[in-house]
Order: structure tokens, then sequence, then C-alpha cells
């Protein structure tokens, strides 16, 4: 298994430092940190005041980032035996994806600020954008984690459920874990009175359903000797799953993300985004 880290100096990223210490000791941890320079081609700054402007911006900078790799290696677990350091200029976001996908990471740990979804839209996120287009499950860390025990585990079908049991096939995770497996039925209501009786007929047959569809994947994960049970809810998708939070209280939510991008998400929502901003669990998206 091989780990990236996004280094940035915040309290964010120092939280997503700490989690490192809930996982098993993986074949290579990247510490990764981006030097994105500043924009200096204004009209009355000359050639050569620019060009001395930049190799002093960039030495300071580089300086910087080198301390911030060093203290960040200092707070990696003793027993991660291959620790790497990547220091590049360029976007934070272009700089981990890349990275990310020319060492064919299994995961990418990424503190998160929290901006509200307004302020998203407009300016965009670091850790919102490497979430929509990562190329290995990323983990968004928000406060500090003291353990990673107990898995609050949504899915919505069988792609979900397979990329889940794909990741815990890696067994990530340093210590035993009691994975609940939970899936929601939106519950459509019918349009007239008369169909009461059909709506009540559709909740039983689609609760039996999921039910059904749950047993297969805490057996596949038993047989991967997960402590592993499973729950069925019914609602609105992202509130179904963040009262089910409240009633499990666990230590990280895991889930598969479909990568809905652009204005079709914005407009239509998707679930994992509204788990991103409404909750401070460390949230853990497979793809």
């Amino acid at each position: 298994m091989k780990i990236i880290i996004a280094i940035d100096g915040s309290s964010f990223s120092t939280f997503a430092l700490h989690t490192l210490a809930h996982f098993a000791p993986p074949e290579e941890c990247i510490l990764v940190h981006a030097l994105a320079l500043p924009d200096l081609n204004y009209p009355l700054i000359t050639p050569n005041v620019r060009e001395e402007a930049q190799r002093t911006i960039t030495a300071q900078l580089r300086g910087e980032g080198e301390e911030l790799l060093k203290q960040a290696e200092r707070l990696v677990p003793s027993d991660f035996s291959k620790v790497e350091k990547i220091h590049q200029i360029g976007h934070p976001v272009d700089v981990i994806l890349e990275t990310a996908r020319s060492s064919h990471a299994n995961l990418i740990l990424v503190g998160a600020r929290g901006l509200g979804q307004i302020q998203e839209l407009i300016l965009g996120s670091i850790s919102h954008r490497i979430v929509l287009h990562a190329p290995c499950p990323t983990l968004v860390v928000k406060t500090p984690s003291t353990q990673i025990q107990k898995i609050l585990l949504p899915i919505e079908g069988e792609e979900d459920a397979g990329m889940a049991v794909q990741f815990l096939e890696l067994r990530p995770f340093r210590h035993a874990v009691d994975i609940q497996v939970f899936s929601v039925w939106p519950q459509p209501q019918l349009a007239w009175p008369t169909t009461v009786g059909l709506s009540k007929m559709m909740e039983v047959q689609a609760l039996e359903n999921a039910q059904a569809k749950l047993e297969g994947v805490t057996q596949r994960l038993l047989k991967m000797n997960y402590s592993c049970h499973s729950q069925v809810g019914i609602g609105n998708p992202a509130s179904a799953i963040l009262d089910q939070a409240k009633a499990f209280q666990p230590d990280l939510i895991m889930m598969g993300t479909h990568s809905r991008g652009g204005l079709s998400r914005f407009l239509m929502g998707s679930v994992s985004h509204a788990l991103l901003h409404q909750t401070d669990y460390p949230i853990l998206l497979v793809r």
C-alpha cells in the first residue's frame, strides 16, 4: 500500500499526519508539498525586477517548504520504513494528483478547512478538487482523530460495495475495526391516497431487498475477518447517513463516490458531497 499526504503547514495538514497512526505501515509514505508561486506579470514590473523577485520568492518558499516537510516527517509513525518527500513548483492540486498517478498510490490523505458550498463554488478548495479528480481513494480529515475502530460504510449498490471491499482487502488499518454496513431506501411517496397500501408493500419489499444486499456485503467482509453488521435506513440518503452516524458514533465514514462533476454535481447534489459539508467525521471516499 502507498499513502500520499498533502503538506501545507496548516493545523488541518497536521490532523491528517496524526491520522497516519491508525494505518498499518505502508509500502511507501509520500509527503507532498507544492510551491504555488505568485504571478508577477504586471506591466509596471520590468523583466529584470520580475526575475530577481521570482528568484528571491522561490528561494524563500523552497526553504520554508523544506522545513515544513522535515517537521512533517517527524510526525510520521516510526514503523513507516520508507518515507519520501516531494517538493515541487506548481499548483498543489496538480502536484498531488500527478504524484498519486505516477506512484500508483492507494490512498491520498488531505486536511480540509471546510469551506462552505458557496465559497467552494466560486473559489474552489484544494481538498475538494482532489476528491473530485483523485485516481485513488481519498481521506478527508477536518478534526483530530484519536482512533479508527468503528467505521460506518454506507453503500448504494454493487459498485459502491465492490470499491469498499477492494480497499478493505488491502488491510489498511493498524487495529481491528468494527464495520457497520448501511443502506438507505429513499421511500418515494405515491401521488394518490388509494395507493397507500401499494406504498407500504413497496416499502416492505424494498427493505427486504436492501437487507439482502447488505447481507452479501457483510458476508464478504466477515470472510475477510472483519467484525461487521448491517443496518437499513429510510429517508433522504444524506440525512439518514448523518442520523445513523449520530447513533453509531463512528470514527470514520467510508463510502463510494460516483465522481459527478461540475455543474451537474452542483445542481443535483451528491450524498458524498453533502456529507463532506455537513459533518466533521473523517470521510474516506473510495473509487
